[in-house]
């Protein structure tokens, strides 16, 4: 007999207090990458853990990536992605991710913080909380922005920036929009 038990999730986004209560509409979107946190050494539950002790807790490196966009009505939206452990590996969930929204393999020794600025596709999904009060909002797909569309280089992948080798290359800089500042109006 299998019981289905709730997750132990490590906690909240680091971007909690500037999205707020407000819930992004779900949907596919052009998103731009607003800021980037990383944090080092946060005590989160062991993957895998032994299900005889799943209380097991080790110190990981974490990412976290916050988008935003604007809806049919031109109203702001602000969301964050899943908060991922910084890992290399092919089958990591900051890997994926960061596979999906460059259209091809990030490169190993590339500063993906680079990232903040550009846009892509996300696809904003909602499901019901467990509880039944409200719903909740998370990000189910990421895509690169095709080439053509305002704000892709034309003629060449949206991602090509970001794929450039860590010494920055002119031609690639275009495609980068710069991070907006922290006081200015959201360029989005």
């Amino acid at each position: 007999m299998a019981i289905l038990k709730e997750s132990v999730s490590g906690g909240s986004s680091p971007f909690r207090d500037r999205i707020g209560d407000r819930v992004a509409p779900a949907g596919t979107w052009v998103a731009m990458i607003i800021d980037i946190r990383d944090e080092f050494g946060v005590m989160r539950p062991k993957y895998k853990n032994n299900p005889n002790d799943p209380d097991v807790q080790e110190k990981q490196d974490v990412t976290t990536f916050l988008f935003g966009f604007r809806d049919q009505a031109n109203q702001q939206h602000m969301i964050d992605s899943k908060t991922h452990r910084i890992s290399g590996n092919e089958k990591s969930g900051l890997y994926k991710m960061l596979r999906q929204i460059l259209g091809s393999a990030p490169k190993f020794g590339w500063d993906y913080c680079e990232m903040k600025g550009n846009k892509c596709l996300i696809t904003v999904d909602h499901a019901a909380r467990r509880d039944g009060n409200g719903v909740f909002v998370s990000i189910s797909a990421f895509s690169p922005l095709p080439s053509g569309y305002p704000g892709a280089a034309a003629g060449a992948p949206a991602a090509a920036a970001p794929q450039a080798a860590p010494a920055p290359v002119a031609p690639a800089q275009a495609l980068v929009a710069p991070a907006p500042a922290d006081d200015g109006p959201l360029p989005f």
